[in-house]
């Protein structure tokens, strides 16, 4: 696993993000408990909760300098934005194909519900949002 670990006492830097270090080390389920949290959506990634109690790191699972892994966790959050953001605008697609689809196909007094502007507009306004 990944982790970011505070290895220098919070009262010896300056910056709070300083004495920090990141480590690629093992899950040894011995000393972490690992919980899923349950979602409304983006099922496709699980979401956990960590609980991590004694866990020994070797000095080797170390990854760069020692303090420095929250500028490292930084760098590499950069282009999680960018997947994120594709992700967002992917499920608003699939939202707004859906919603499109439902509006013809539900009929009320003998015509779709996308033919009424009121209908219409809303889904135009997030379609221009989306794009």
């Amino acid at each position: 696993m990944l982790l970011l670990a505070r290895t220098t006492r919070l009262e010896d830097v300056t910056n709070p993000t300083d004495g920090l270090s990141l480590f690629y080390t093992d899950l040894n389920r011995n000393f972490v408990d690992v919980r899923e949290i349950e979602k409304m959506g983006r099922k496709a990634v699980d979401s956990n909760e960590v609980f991590i109690d004694g866990l020994p790191i070797p000095g080797e699972d170390l990854i760069g300098e020692e303090g420095k892994g929250f500028r490292q966790i930084l760098h590499g959050l950069n282009p999680e934005c960018i997947l994120v953001a594709g992700e967002c605008i992917g499920i608003a697609r699939n939202a707004l194909t859906r919603a499109a689809q439902y509006a013809n196909e539900r009929v009320v007094f003998d015509r779709p519900i996308g033919q009424n502007q009121g209908v219409q507009h809303p889904l135009a306004q997030a379609w221009a949002r989306v794009e």
